[in-house]
Parts: C-alpha cells; structure tokens; sequence
C-alpha cells in the first residue's frame, strides 16, 4: 500500500505559512498544553518533528537540549532550513529515526518532555510506537501524546485515506477541493469558529491535505491510550478532548519516579 509524503506537505508548509508569528503560536501551544512558563534546564524529543516548528518552538522556551527527530528525510531537511530561518546558529539537533525502532531512540538518550503531537497514528504500528517512545522519557519527566479518536466514522476515513494513495494527482486534488468545504463545513458547525482560525501555529488548508492523504492511519479511544501508558509505569496528568469526533486527543502523562 502506498503511503503519504508527509515531508512534501510539510515542506510546502514551510515554504508558505512557516514565520515567526507561527512559531509564537507554537510556543503559546507548548505553554498551554504543558501549564510551564519555561522549559528551562529541561531536554526535549519531538517524535516525528515534521516541520520543525515544536523542536524549535521549545528551544525558544528555554529547553536546554532539543532533538527532533522524524522516518521522513525530507522532513529533516525542511526541519534544519527552518532552524537556520528561525533561530540560526541553534544546537537544535534533528535526526533521521523511527518510532517502531528502540534502537535508534535509545541512542538519543533519556528526555525531560517527549513530545509526539499528532505523530504515532501515522506510524504503521501504533501501539509499538506508544511504548518505544515512553521508554525515552526519564523518571518524573513527561510525555506529551495526540492521537486520533476512534469514532464510527473512523474506519470510513481509513478507506478514504488508502483510496487517496493510490490515484492519480489529479483526482488527488479533485478529492482536496471537495474535502476542504465538507471539513470547512462540519468544523464550523461543531465548534462555531471559524476553521481558519488554526491552533499550534497550523494551517488549515495543509491539514485537510494532512488529513485526506494521511496514511498509515490507526485511532484509538481515549480509554485505551491511558491504559497502555499507565502500564508503562506514568500517571495521568491531563486530559484534553478533540474538539471534533475525529480530531486528536491530547494526553499529558508524568513517568513515576523509579
């Protein structure tokens, strides 16, 4: 099965949308998501880092070692020209590595926050990935989790996803345009906001691309992703909800103290 170029949307992301009033919405994100005024003294790990823009959105809160790493080349790359636009001369590292190899992210050493915003339903193997990247978190750090929720719709979306992979460009853009009302559409009317208006320094019109091409793609009820974390020997520290059936649920979890 053919799967999605996250790399090439990322990068024309980047090319488009990425500027340093993007990068404060990411560290107003971060601030929200993790109720820290600074990162200071802190390391961080952004699993499946895309553009960049969290690894660098942390070293402008004060964390004192960044690494994000990513399975897509391209994202690296588009990940270092967006360090050297956005904080030249940083010692933001990102590396090529994978999720669903412990290995290579025990290189990387123990971190103070691991983040995987949005990242590990994309994997192939998700569940794997969940306790590959929790084993990289050091006693009474954090893990920051968004995975999508698992909704009747879901298995739909998984079909629309492997259909999008497989025709030509042109229908890929045909599926786009008509997607992008529809998700327009709901979003206004579940939220009553307006679905431009995007948290975490996203786009609205790159994540319906995102969205509609995203795959691998895997979902989970919330239930369940507490409880494989929590097996892993974390607590539940907060919870927050997707604002639409199939959007992502936001997890921060604190590894106990061994």
């Amino acid at each position: 099965m053919k799967q999605f170029d996250f790399g090439k949307n990322w990068e024309a992301f980047s090319e488009q949308r990425v500027d340093t009033d993007r990068l404060a919405l990411a560290c107003q994100s971060l601030h929200s998501l993790l109720q820290k005024d600074s990162l200071a003294g802190l390391s961080f790990l952004d699993i499946g880092c895309g553009s960049g823009l969290f690894s660098i959105a942390a070293y402008r809160l004060g964390a004192s070692r960044v690494v994000g790493v990513d399975v897509n080349p391209r994202c690296i790359q588009v990940s270092q020209d967006n360090r050297e636009r956005l904080i030249p001369r940083s010692p933001v590292q990102f590396h090529h590595a994978s999720a669903l190899h412990p290995d290579q992210l025990e290189r990387l050493g123990k971190f103070n926050i691991v983040y995987a915003w949005g990242s590990l339903h994309h994997s192939g193997s998700m569940w794997a990935a969940m306790r590959n990247v929790a084993s990289c978190v050091a006693p009474g750090g954090v893990l920051v989790l968004a995975i999508y929720n698992k909704h009747i719709t879901s298995p739909l979306w998984k079909l629309i996803k492997q259909f999008y992979n497989q025709v030509p460009g042109i229908v890929q853009r045909v599926m786009i345009l008509l997607f992008a009302g529809v998700i327009y559409i709901a979003k206004f009317l579940l939220t009553r906001r307006n679905p431009l208006k995007k948290e975490r320094g996203m786009d609205f019109w790159f994540d319906v691309i995102d969205w509609i091409g995203g795959y691998p793609y895997e979902y989970a009820a919330p239930a369940e992703v507490e409880q494989t974390i929590r097996d892993q020997g974390f607590s539940l520290q907060r919870y927050v909800a997707a604002k639409v059936p199939t959007g992502c649920n936001e997890f921060v979890f604190c590894k106990l103290d061994q």
